[in-house]
């Protein structure tokens, strides 16, 4: 029998195993990359899906942008199509008052005249085509050809282009939009208007248009003012070289001027020898034709500057000029155009713009602001000026206003009354400080106040020491503090306030200008970071006459188009600042100061009429004010120089003397009116001294009025016998 070597088997067991193993780690590794592959596959899948997710994502984020991008050109397209077709008309707009009598016509200063295109010469419709667009009929707005040399020579010159590409349609839309400069958004938009220019205009209408409107001369538009301009011609009788003059001059007509140029004959010749010769190359004249009006050229053309006056010279009343500011500004926000766009818009379109100016009013205060006697010279030399806007509290309508002293001989300048930001001083005692002090009940019209020189701290520690010229009259009634305008009282009020609070009430009332500087303690006087004009102070004061209610004030109503349609209603924001009581106390508090003793404004008393009023001055007497208002109108005065200087004046002030005179001349032919008092207003009997209920041992009382809930209690310090 043989013998088994146990190692053997030991060696056999162990390949055996080795072998199991192998096998095992094989079936292992195959699992595993079965598994990997199921994995990568999951993976790819998820991949897969993930990236149709995303890509569904944005074709439907793609899609939605395109028919944003669509609807907003639509909307362009219609809204540029609305603008474009009546200015196309080159029709004058008309300003209207109140009462719908014309008192302006806007654009008439512009030596200009339409005619038809029936009218207009073939040669002189040739010279303009041949010479600036000679592919016209054939282009849908833009020439792509001349588009795209015009780009190479840009790019290739670095920046410049020796020759231009603006097709004739083009040129209306820049001459309709106001659009003259290059940059490319501004082209690309020109481009844009242009096509769409061509999809709702004939060739035609855009060439009339075209020739009515290019600027030919200085202050002069369209072929046919061109013709009586340069030659004192109509146009039929223009001959073929004075045609080619029109049309070579057409891109700088300044520069070719005969009559301000006198050097710059060789320079007409040739540029209209450029006319001609193009002229002849597209076949439009033949060559006899071109060389008769050679020949014409060189014995020089017959230039007989046709002396034309426009109807008006463009300087309309301070009024109007707000009128257009405000429309101007409304148009181009809700058509999302330019100013340069809206204003010629108002200027072409043919509008009728009903303004709130009343007539009477407007010419009562421009006849007062004529007169020399308010004109006084600084020690510099400096003129001094003045603003007042009058208001009807009612309804927010602006019925007069002025922007300088004297006779108005400039076009849209600055307006004082809508622009001119000024310290107010005292005149902000009212709204900062007696409004909110009142509403909230912190204080009442009878409540007392130690007038004494007075250290105060504002947020930042910051030492404050306001005086009243050292006319300090100890304790006093608010009232009174406002009869003589005492400034130690209101810091005080302020304090109790805060200057937060006042602020929230002043923004209310339409005040647009304040800053946080502005949140201080000096707030009740009138130092501000950078001051208020007339207009938002007579609106704030409207807010008062207007029992509790701001009313935006407006220059215009409406804007109707030629067809008569309504385009435009003025929007006026409305809020209710405080209530119908405490607008009650506040006016007769501010009779205080007109028919007080002591009241700084005794001057605008108006017989039969109450008036409430409050002065205004700054440090270094730098500005004058007078605001106030009757149940009629309320208005505002500011008066100073425009560089600060210290006014020196004999007498009144003249802010008061203007508002006097003004408001009383207005107020000489209504009627009697008084400010009604609130039935929920309570009325008590108040000792001066004390500022609480009299008993019968004051001897200085009057009748004031409260707020329910606010009458002071029954006096107890006074002790002697009432006489």
């Amino acid at each position: 029998m043989k013998k088994i070597n146990k190692d053997n088997k030991t060696d056999n067991t162990e390949k055996l195993d080795n072998k199991k193993i192998n096998i095992e780690d094989s079936i292992d590794k195959k699992t595993d990359k079965e598994n990997k592959t199921i994995e990568e596959k999951n993976s790819e899948e998820v991949t897969t899906k993930d990236k149709r997710k995303f890509i569904k994502k944005l074709i439907i984020i793609l899609t939605i942008i395109f028919i944003i991008f669509l609807i907003y050109r639509v909307f362009s397209y219609f809204s540029w199509k609305n603008l474009a077709l009546p200015m196309m008309k080159n029709q004058c707009s008309i300003v209207v008052d109140a009462n719908g009598n014309i008192i302006e016509k806007l654009g008439a200063e512009k030596k200009q005249q339409n005619v038809d295109l029936s009218d207009i010469p073939e040669n002189l419709k040739n010279a303009y085509i041949d010479i600036e667009d000679e592919r016209f009929f054939s282009h849908k707005g833009i020439d792509i050809k001349r588009t795209g040399a015009a780009i190479g020579s840009y790019i290739s010159n670095g920046g410049k282009s020796s020759f231009g590409a603006s097709t004739i349609t083009q040129q209306l839309v820049k001459n309709l939009t106001g659009n003259t400069k290059n940059l490319i958004p501004r082209k690309i938009e020109e481009w844009v208007k242009s096509v769409e220019l061509e999809t709702f205009s004939s060739k035609d209408d855009i060439l009339e248009a075209y020739f009515n409107i290019i600027y030919v001369a200085p202050n002069t538009y369209g072929v046919s003012m061109g013709a009586k301009y340069y030659f004192s011609k109509d146009l039929k009788d223009l001959s073929l070289a004075e045609c080619a003059f029109l049309a070579g001059i057409n891109h700088s007509p300044n520069s070719y001027n005969p009559f301000k140029e006198k050097d710059n004959d060789e320079k007409i010749k040739s540029r209209t020898k450029t006319v001609l010769t193009k002229m002849l190359e597209l076949n439009h004249i033949n060559q006899d034709e071109y060389n008769m009006a050679v020949q014409e050229l060189e014995n020089g053309l017959a230039f007989n500057n046709g002396q034309i006056e426009p109807e008006n010279d463009g300087i309309y009343s301070y009024h109007t000029d707000a009128v257009i500011s405000e429309v101007v500004s409304e148009i181009a926000d809700k058509k999302n155009i330019s100013t340069e766009f809206a204003t010629n818009y108002i200027y072409m379109a043919g509008l009728t713009i009903h303004s709130t100016e009343k007539i009477d009013i407007q010419e009562k205060l421009e006849n007062e602001y004529n007169k020399n006697k308010y004109s006084i010279t600084s020690e510099t030399g400096q003129k001094s000026q003045s603003a007042m806007v009058v208001i009807d509290q009612s309804n927010g309508h602006v019925v007069g206003c002025v922007g300088a002293l004297g006779e108005k001989t400039v076009a849209r300048g600055f307006n004082r009354a809508t622009q001119g930001v000024r310290q107010t001083g005292s005149a902000m005692k009212p709204i900062a400080v007696l409004v909110p002090g009142i509403d909230k009940k912190l204080f009442t019209a009878a409540t007392i106040y130690n007038d004494e020189q007075t250290i105060f701290y504002d947020n930042n520690k910051k030492e404050y020491s306001p005086s009243n010229n050292d006319n300090y009259i100890g304790k006093i009634t608010v009232r009174r503090a406002v009869e003589s305008s005492q400034n130690i009282p209101f810091v005080k009020m302020m304090g109790i306030i805060t200057p937060k609070i006042s602020i929230n009430y002043l923004e209310k009332m339409g005040i647009t200008t304040l800053t946080e500087k502005d949140e201080n303690l000096s707030l009740a006087l009138g130092g501000l970071d950078k001051g208020i004009t007339p207009l938002e102070m007579a609106a704030a004061y409207a807010t008062i006459a207007n029992d509790g209610e701001y009313i935006e004030p407006t220059f215009y109503t409406k804007i109707e188009n030629s067809e008569g349609e309504i385009i435009l209603k003025t929007k006026q924001n409305k809020t209710t600042v405080f209530s119908k009581e405490v607008a009650c106390i506040l006016k007769q508090i501010l009779k205080q100061p007109v028919e007080g003793t002591n009241g700084t404004a005794k001057q605008c008393k108006i017989e039969g009429i109450d008036v409430a009023a409050k002065t205004g001055t700054t440090n270094e007497n730098y500005d004058k004010w007078l605001c106030g208002f009757t149940t009629y109108y309320t208005a505002v005065t500011w008066y100073g120089y425009d560089i600060n200087e210290t006014l020196s004046y004999k007498g009144e002030s003249p802010a008061i003397l203007l508002w006097s005179a003004v408001m009383k001349d207005i107020h000489s032919n209504l009627d009697k009116a008084k400010f009604d008092i609130n039935e929920n207003v309570e009325q008590s009997e108040i000792c001066a001294k004390t500022g609480e209920t009299a008993n019968t041992n004051c001897t200085e009382t009057y009748t004031e009025y409260f707020l329910s809930g606010t009458v002071p209690s029954q006096c107890v310090g006074c002790s002697s016998t009432k006489k």
